[in-house]
């Protein structure tokens, strides 16, 4: 939905300021920092400009890459998006660059309001909120990094000329430890309540805080933060899981949203506009006003739900469509493919739709907490709390005690499936668990084949940074 932080005229305002290190770009003014950060009004437009990346990143290729590469979905096989499913891509591979290239955007954003507000003269209070948004978006970014790419370069300072371009990579371990320390940073300035609707608050920071230490296996400290959020009663699960997705009823589901990649169908902003590549061809406006038929899921994770499994209505079999006519597995257009419906807006505008794209969820923070607590302490009493909160809302019955620790973690991961489909969750699941070469039994007629390999575990860095940084090394197994 339409937030301030999408407002174009600031963005393009500061574009010369918080441009990212790309060297053929071209600037859009010649406002020096020093000019530019005097006052309130400046370091509020310069922290607009550090959230954009967020949309930037989720209006496609943040969900695609990892979504293409699982179990769950699959694209039609049209420019290049089959690269991914059937791991043929490289280092030259354009979604791989993007993802990378808006998450260093990020990056660099957030170091130029790091190194330049504290100087302005202004409200304190809202100074340091400023600098804790900063400090969690900067996390934020590199966590995604880590997770993708695995050793990065760690820009600590924004990017001032081509000699600041030129850094190795840090380890894997200390990319997250580094987005801790700045997790931490927002956890302990950030206030409970965010300023504007698409804003990080004190949870957004304390959960993805708890889902970086569980990446980076820390288990004790990923459940003590998640503990701590669900203990804080800031946010509870919407009753109705169906209600999650529709846009008209997203304010109301701010609930249990923690933080998410807000979108809008209005002229000049961005719009949500993967609901058209979910909606089938020529299937009614339910779907989306514009449909492509670009992205289905998998017969056997459909089949993974028993029926009494609310999400499950997420998804379908069949659909009528704009003439009238059901179109079920029989038809070729629809032949071996699941219609993905949890992301739909009748209102869209074309195939731009108000839905926002949520990055963090209640549910993900209760699953954090119980296979943080089971890999740390063994199948608890809390842990088997923590999922049986998110198996009643979907309408299952309590997970039955008495599992193994490795039985319990399983179903927690299964249940990471289930509740977190489509949302760019299961890949990550399944690399930082070493079960990613699992999804080469993930097959139809279309992909009857996927050869996935050990060095799938992390995207390769994009050719084009090798090129412009000698000294930033491509990641071993790609070389």
């Amino acid at each position: 939905m339409k937030s301030k932080y999408h407002l174009l005229i600031i963005t393009v305002v500061v574009t010369f300021l918080v441009t990212a290190c790309k060297l053929d770009e071209k600037p859009y003014s010649f406002v020096s920092p020093s000019q530019f950060y005097t006052s309130a009004a400046d370091a509020e437009a310069a922290l607009t400009a550090a959230y954009t990346p967020v949309t930037d990143l989720y209006s496609r290729v943040g969900i695609q890459l990892p979504e293409y590469s699982g179990d769950q979905c699959f694209p039609r096989a049209v420019v290049g998006r089959e690269q991914l499913t059937v791991f043929s891509y490289d280092a030259t591979n354009d979604l791989v660059g993007q993802y990378w290239q808006h998450c260093f955007n990020g990056i660099n954003r957030t170091n130029q309001v790091l190194e330049n507000v504290p100087k302005i003269v202004m409200d304190e209070t809202r100074k340091k909120h400023i600098l804790a948004e900063a400090y969690f978006l900067r996390g934020l970014y590199y966590f995604h990094l880590a997770k993708t790419f695995g050793d990065v370069p760690l820009r600590q300072t924004s990017t001032k000329g081509i000699a600041s371009t030129e850094l190795a990579k840090s380890p894997v371990a200390e990319v997250y430890a580094f987005a801790i320390k700045d997790l931490e940073k927002a956890v302990a300035d950030l206030p409970k309540t965010p300023k504007d609707k698409g804003r990080a608050a004190w949870g957004a920071a304390i959960g993805v805080l708890a889902k970086a230490y569980l990446y980076a296996g820390n288990n004790v400290k990923a459940a003590e933060n998640a503990q701590a959020l669900i203990k804080s009663n800031t946010y509870s699960l919407v009753p109705n899981v169906l209600d999650l997705y529709n846009p008209l009823k997203e304010d109301a589901s701010r609930i249990e949203v923690i933080f998410a990649a807000e979108f809008s169908s209005l002229p000049g902003l961005i719009g949500y506009d993967l609901l058209g590549f979910y909606a089938p061809a020529n299937s009614p406006p339910v779907f989306s006003k514009t449909a492509f038929g670009s992205a289905f899921g998998y017969h056997a994770f459909y089949k993974s739900f028993t029926n009494d499994d609310k999400r499950k209505m997420l998804l379908d079999t069949a659909y009528v469509n704009a003439q009238g006519k059901l179109i079920g597995q029989a038809d070729v257009t629809l032949r071996d493919r699941i219609i993905v419906k949890k992301f739909m807006d009748p209102n869209s505008n074309g195939a731009n739709g108000e839905n926002n794209f949520p990055i963090l969820r209640l549910a993900d923070v209760y699953l954090i907490a119980a296979e943080a607590e089971a890999r740390a302490n063994g199948a608890t009493q809390t842990a088997y709390d923590a999922i049986n909160v998110v198996r009643k809302r979907a309408g299952l019955p309590n997970l039955v005690a008495g599992l193994s620790k490795d039985a319990f973690i399983e179903a927690v991961l299964q249940e990471r499936s289930w509740e977190l489909c489509y949302e760019a969750d299961r890949w990550f699941d399944l690399t930082r668990t070493g079960n990613f070469k699992s999804v080469a039994t993930a097959l139809n007629s279309y992909y009857p084949t996927r050869p996935v390999q050990d060095k799938h575990r992390f995207f390769p860095i994009p050719n084009a940074e090798i090129l412009t940084n000698s000294k930033l090394e491509q990641n071993p197994a790609w070389k």
